[in-house]
């Protein structure tokens, strides 16, 4: 049975993205004022105006082409945290005829190699601070030093001296456009081209070994901008001349579409966050009146639970859209209620180019990720033997549409394992879809613990631990138990503040949780592999939890170390 989106399909044309966008923005009477901000620096209160954006990114185009000598199919890999010139080198890169590879600017410099060199890079695009480990890690991975450019303009200082003196990606510009030839004139793709003409390598989360590159097309990232643009303006959640919050990484699939993308196509400004401070985040919204956010759960949580949130005046943030995992039902409803803010779920892969699944204004179930983006077909199989089943009916979601990545670069073997032979993306995410059409996420296929045979879903513990007043995080992994011969779940937990716990010892709080959770699921999602304290719970970039950290802890330690409490039950 193959499941749809309730809204209707969209007519996605074959074109570059580039191309796309500047044709959104020409058609855009918001960007009719040429000193209307893009961006603006949540920090400093620099602004990047549409008319310097389009200009910059035409002129820099044209410099990578006649200039830097690149040509179409170049990869220029950029390495940055979010800033207010990081759509101009990713559109100059792209009408130039290259393609883009983000890198997470977090990376160790092994790391920043192996995307380089996975990624094939022949240019660097490297934020000013972080120039001295770009710098090294072209060398190590065989790039020209003299093709590494520093992404601010040279009138923003550089806090660190590189060793070597670095180009500016601003000393690209041609000058005025009469000067420009037919051989620095935007590289266009059009008709088929469109659909195999890669636009970006993003690499996936590794979570299953190293990290993949993603083959992302210009057709599926023009798809992705049309559906959710469609959906957003179908369900009235966005609105031209809103103001957002720029605080998920830009360099991430779901920032770069919402917060590079998206935002140029529907008529929005984007504060921008160089990295997360909660704090900072409400100041910017009173001070700029910032309307929507997408964000991750660890935002929400941690902004649900701020004791000072009161003291800041947030009434101009009417919806957030939250992605990577599932939001507690609780906490939406608290900030629907005391603060009139409207919380959505949002789910989607780096193979999917962002979102897949979206909550509609009026759910009604909270515990519901959202319905299909438009154009975007599903289904749900059985893990065991690949039958097709039907709502309500648990199995692994499978997808097809037109903003599905090509596959995996130079990895024909995974991509040949991930699609089906219809064409249908395995997610390796396990849920149902009830008989309105909402889908429902409950697990990882690889994450689920299996106790005496039973099926533990990690996220749905999870999302009953945060609800527990003296919890502020949570993560939950099985641990094998020699004793019984099956896994047992085991919970990791980040306590609230110790003020908050009544004057109880740790232990009495674990005990308390262990009750919790026993006294509302099942005897076999029970957590007989105790609870542990920690200070914090591993997760990426985009807010997913890394297991895989946890697993290797219990592997160091061993499996049967106790945890701070284990469970008598």
């Amino acid at each position: 049975m193959i499941f749809q989106s309730p809204h209707p399909p969209v007519k996605v044309p074959s074109v570059d993205l580039y191309s796309f966008i500047v044709q959104r923005i020409r058609s855009q009477a918001y960007w009719n004022d040429p000193e209307r901000p893009v961006y603006i620096d949540g920090d400093s209160g620099a602004k990047l105006t549409i008319r310097d954006f389009l200009h910059y990114t035409a002129e820099i185009a044209a410099g990578w082409q006649s200039i830097a000598g690149l040509v179409p199919g170049d990869v220029v890999a950029v390495l940055s945290p979010n800033d207010i010139y990081y759509g101009v080198a990713s559109f100059s890169v792209l009408a130039a005829g290259g393609v883009v590879s983000p890198i997470n600017p977090g990376y160790t410099q092994r790391e920043i190699v192996y995307q380089l060199q996975a990624s094939g890079a022949r240019f660097i695009v490297s934020d000013s601070e972080l120039l001295p480990i770009a710098t090294d890690a072209a060398r190590d991975a065989g790039i020209s030093v003299k093709h590494v450019y520093r992404l601010q303009p040279a009138t923003a200082p550089s806090p660190r001296s590189p060793s070597v003196a670095h180009q500016n990606l601003f000393d690209l510009c041609q000058g005025a456009p009469a000067a420009r030839t037919a051989a620095t004139a935007p590289i266009r793709h059009s008709g088929d081209e469109s659909h195999h003409a890669p636009a970006y390598l993003c690499f996936s989360s590794g979570t299953t070994g190293k990290s993949k590159g993603v083959v992302t097309t210009h057709f599926n990232m023009v798809a992705i901008v049309t559906q959710v643009d469609a959906f957003l303006r179908g369900e009235d959640y966005a609105h031209t001349g809103q103001v957002l919050a720029g605080v998920l990484p830009f360099y991430h699939i779901y920032g770069l579409n919402v917060l590079v993308h998206l935002n140029l196509v529907q008529g929005c400004t984007i504060v921008v966050a160089r990295k997360f401070d909660l704090p900072k985040f409400l100041c910017n919204i009173e001070t700029y009146r910032i309307q929507f956010a997408y964000l991750v759960p660890p935002i929400v949580l941690n902004m649900a639970r701020y004791s000072r949130l009161r003291d800041h005046d947030i009434s101009s943030l009417n919806f957030i859209m939250s992605g990577a995992a599932p939001i507690p039902a609780s906490l939406a409803r608290d900030l629907e209620i005391r603060h009139g803010i409207t919380v959505r779920d949002a789910y989607g892969l780096t193979e999917s180019s962002s979102i897949l699944l979206m909550g509609r204004r009026d759910t009604q179930d909270p515990e519901a990720i959202g319905v299909l983006m438009p154009s975007v077909e599903a289904r749900i199989v059985e893990t065991e033997t690949g039958r097709p089943l039907g709502p309500n009916q648990t199995g692994e979601l499978f997808v097809r549409g037109p903003n599905i990545m090509k596959g995996y670069l130079n990895n024909p073997e995974a991509t040949k394992a991930t699609f089906d032979s219809e064409g249908f993306l395995r997610t390796g995410d396990i849920g149902h879809v009830d008989s309105t059409g909402h889908f429902y996420i409950t697990d990882r296929l690889k994450e689920l613990i299996k106790y005496k045979g039973f099926q533990v879903a990690p996220a749905e513990l999870e999302a009953l631990l945060v609800c527990h007043p003296h919890v502020r995080d949570a993560a939950v992994i099985g641990v094998y138990n020699p004793q019984q011969a099956t896994e047992v779940p085991r919970a990791y937990v980040v306590l609230t503040e110790r003020k908050g716990c009544d004057g109880r010892t740790e232990r009495e709080v674990t005990e308390d949780i262990i009750r919790f959770v026993a006294n509302q699921v099942a005897n076999h999602k029970k957590l007989r592999g105790g609870v542990e304290i920690v200070r914090e719970i591993p997760k990426s970039t985009s807010g997913k939890i890394m297991r895989q950290v946890l697993r290797k802890r219990v592997a160091e330690v061993g499996a049967s170390a106790q945890p701070s409490v284990v469970s008598k039950l």
